[in-house]
């Protein structure tokens, strides 16, 4: 089989990153760009995760309770700060 009779790819998971051509047809544009969205993603992510660690730290232990209360709610802080900067998770997306 020659290189000129390989089928194209179609498989959409081959390149997750690769630059999608815009086909938007409800003239939305982004605020920030992908590259700070990309960044406040990450570190919200962290903070997620640090949140809901220190949450689980303060409730095994004997810990003030309004420690472990601030801890659990600052578990969803990170996701309002995300959607503030129109970060949102599609992981089916092209």
């Amino acid at each position: 089989m020659s290189s000129s009779d390989k089928q194209p790819d179609t498989n959409p998971y081959i390149d997750m990153h690769k630059q999608i051509p815009d086909e938007n047809t409800d003239d939305f544009t982004p605020t920030f760009s992908r590259k700070t969205r990309t960044i406040v993603y990450l570190i919200c992510m962290a903070m997620g995760i640090v949140a809901y660690t220190l949450t689980v730290v303060t409730s095994a232990f004997d810990a003030p309770a309004w420690l472990t209360v601030t801890c659990a709610t600052f578990t969803a802080v990170p996701g309002y700060i995300a959607a503030a900067f129109g970060v949102h998770y599609n992981g089916i997306a092209r």
